[in-house]
């Protein structure tokens, strides 16, 4: 009697494993979630500008950034330290502006921001 026990739940248990549905390939928020979504991005000769969605206590000190050159191209991506934990302002937008030579790159080196594009401040 114990036998059929154990046959029923080994035969349930595995029964629960195979009805588990796949995961996604990519997330729904898109292929890399950790990167921080921006509105625009402006480069000059001295310095790169991204523009992201604020409640108004986030500033450069909030975002790090990670640089990788592959055959003399630079690529950057920027994210968030910690979440937004403040609540007191509506949605918006925020300039944060990194100089070139923080980034270590130079005046005139072109650059391809991996961050995604974001139409409107959603947090």
């Amino acid at each position: 009697m114990l036998s059929r026990r154990f046959l029923l739940a080994g035969t349930l248990a595995l029964a629960g494993c195979a009805s588990l549905s796949p995961p996604e390939p990519h997330p729904a928020a898109g292929p890399f979630p950790e990167l921080e979504p921006v509105r625009l991005v402006r480069a000059g000769p001295e310095s790169l500008v991204i523009e992201v969605a604020s409640r108004g206590c986030e500033g450069r000190p909030d975002m790090v950034f990670h640089l990788e050159r592959r055959g003399g191209v630079a690529a950057i991506a920027f994210a968030r330290r910690r979440l937004q934990t403040c609540r007191g302002q509506p949605p918006g937008w925020v300039d944060v502006t990194f100089s070139r030579q923080d980034l270590g790159l130079s005046a005139d080196e072109a650059v391809f921001v991996l961050n995604p594009l974001s139409a409107g401040p959603d947090r």
